[in-house]
């Protein structure tokens, strides 16, 4: 074994990486622009079929205008949105017990593999099944399997416990695409 890691979430740990991921990421920030587009798109269409349909009379015309007052609002407020969408999920899924993420696992980082040991399960992974790893200065390191789920290492227990430049290099040997934020 090169390198272990004892790791410890927080709810605030993985709203951390969803804003980062949806906000911060090249590959967040597409999808973003994306979705708002498309939002936008689908309102001013709705409102132009909508007065073509009613005619252009007050009612039309102020259900058109409160329509597209709507989407600026949406637009503005999206982040926001977005975010207490995920704190809604959080709390939602921690009722049932059922956390998106384990609070408490150890990592090993092997020559050939990585093996994830939680309270549950063990899990041993080769490391071709990680897409990207994305290293969020004084943040994060996260190790994406996923386009949207990655392992989430808070940077503060990386550098308690072992050599983070290491670590990176280690990583980056591992897996060719490293971005830094």
């Amino acid at each position: 074994m090169l390198f272990n890691l004892n790791i410890n979430l927080s709810e605030n740990d993985y709203l951390s990486f969803n804003n980062f991921h949806s906000f911060e990421s090249t590959h967040g920030k597409k999808l973003i622009i994306k979705t708002r587009i498309f939002f936008v798109l689908a309102m001013i269409i709705l409102a132009a079929l909508f007065l073509l349909v009613m005619g252009l009379t007050t009612f039309s015309i102020t259900y058109a205008v409160l329509l597209l007052l709507f989407t600026l609002l949406y637009m503005v407020f999206f982040k926001k949105i977005l975010t207490r969408n995920v704190k809604t999920q959080i709390k939602r899924l921690k009722k049932v017990g059922k956390l998106p993420f384990d609070p408490v696992s150890t990592l090993e980082f092997h020559e050939d593999k990585m093996v994830e040991i939680t309270a549950l399960q063990r899990t041993e992974q080769s490391y071709s099944i990680f897409e990207r790893i994305c290293v969020v200065k004084n943040r994060y390191v996260l190790l994406y399997k996923s386009s949207v789920s990655a392992y989430i290492l808070p940077v503060t227990q990386i550098e308690a416990q072992l050599n983070q430049e290491d670590f990176i290099d280690f990583l980056s040997q591992k897996c060719t695409n490293v971005e830094y934020y």
